[in-house]
């Protein structure tokens, strides 16, 4: 049976939706393959990796300029290689017991910080590192111990060059979403009347990821009392003190508040526009669905190029305050060449979505843990893409 262990970790980003995204796609072209997903920071007994996936989403948010700095200050190779070893004392446990309980064909990373410590544990198992961030990702990425690294964006893919990354070692194809984000020709209005949603007026969708980050809250009332022609949808997460003021709040007009959810894809598919900052899974996902996004925010560092990925391909805009928000809402739904400029933008988007991604890198790695020798020059698992074979030959290598 063909084993398959894909690592990630709950640090933002969307790496564990890029995990699922590629489980799912394995599953469908090989049902009988054996994967696992693995955390591996959630099974470390070591602070300060067991509390990463509850700090993260405080430090951006409430300190974002600690954070730029960390990410500044380590993003050379040297510097990452340097951080990678002094962690590794601590990591040893976890990633052994890992390895003591695993004998996968090949790994799959979709966490900059776990690709190394898997080499140690594993050294000749193939590893595929599925790089998440569309443009300035760190440089611990680009691990030069994968066989395989999977990048987004051809900016994403000169920025792995630079890091010293061989051309060959490298695939571009997108970031990895799940299928129910693709979008339908004409299906937002029967999306929408399913979630009792209007049919008639465009719904505006807030989000702030799982952990409800951001502000929220003050862009969903400057929305309210702009007394824009739409309809709100509020998707607060795991933040349930903030889903409780929401529902306590007189509105002017309709708001849907949502906790955590597991439909997220029918929200987003069914919206008319998505305010939310700049995380690529959620603009991968908001492209692959056809809806033209609003930047409310970004993370210094590895957030900063997808704002200019966006707004230079014309599939957003950025709104860094609730009244730029309102401002860029009114331009779309309101002004002189509304609502020309919100389906120019809608059609922007899906050409920027990759809504094939997962069932690439799933082929990529169906064909790397199935291959007895040198890997074939198989054109339907990979992208047109010249650097696609040999990177994909360097795993018998």
């Amino acid at each position: 049976m063909t084993a398959i262990l894909i690592a990630y970790a709950d640090t933002g980003g969307g790496h564990r939706a890029a995990a699922l995204a590629i489980r799912g796609a394995i599953e469908a072209q090989r049902p009988a393959a054996s994967v696992t997903l693995v955390d591996p920071y959630a099974t470390s007994a070591r602070w300060p990796f067991t509390a990463l996936s509850r700090a993260y989403p405080r430090v951006v948010e409430r300190l974002p300029w600690c954070w730029g700095a960390g990410f500044a200050f380590t993003n050379t190779p040297r510097r990452a290689r340097a951080a990678q070893r002094a962690a590794w004392p601590a990591l040893r446990g976890g990633f052994t017991r890992i390895a003591a309980q695993h004998a996968p064909s090949v790994i799959v990373s979709t966490h900059p910080l776990l690709t190394a410590p898997l080499r140690r544990v594993f050294p000749r198992t193939p590893i595929i590192a599925v790089v998440t961030d569309l443009v300035t990702g760190h440089v611990s990425w680009y691990e030069p111990t994968a066989d395989i690294i999977v990048v987004p964006t051809p900016a994403a893919r000169e920025h792995a060059v630079q890091a010293g990354i061989e051309p060959a070692r490298l695939l571009t194809i997108g970031v990895p979403v799940g299928a129910g984000f693709v979008a339908q020709p004409g299906e937002r209005a029967t999306m929408a009347a399913a979630l009792g949603w209007s049919t008639e007026r465009p719904t505006v969708l807030l989000a702030g990821g799982g952990e409800g980050m951001g502000p929220l809250e003050a862009l969903a009332v400057a929305i309210d009392r702009a007394f824009l022609p739409c309809d709100i949808a509020v998707v607060c997460g795991k933040n349930s003190a903030l889903a409780a003021r929401l529902r306590a709040r007189r509105w002017q007009g309709t708001v849907h508040v949502y906790d955590f959810v597991p439909n997220f894809a029918q929200l987003l598919r069914a919206a008319s526009v998505l305010v939310t900052k700049a995380g690529p899974g959620t603009i991968s996902e908001a492209c692959a669905s056809g809806c033209p996004l609003v930047l409310s925010g970004a993370i210094p560092g590895q957030e900063a190029g997808n704002v200019r990925y966006v707004t230079k391909a014309g599939a957003g805009v950025w709104a860094p305050s609730p009244l730029a928000v309102t401002a860029a809402l009114h331009a779309w739904l309101v002004g002189r060449d509304a609502p020309g400029a919100l389906r120019r933008a809608a059609a922007a988007a899906l050409r920027l979505a990759r809504p094939d991604a997962a069932a690439q890198i799933a082929a990529v790695t169906l064909q790397v843990a199935e291959a007895d020798g040198p890997v074939t020059d198989d054109a339907s698992a990979v992208p047109d893409d010249a650097s696609a074979v040999p990177a994909a030959r360097i795993v018998a290598a």
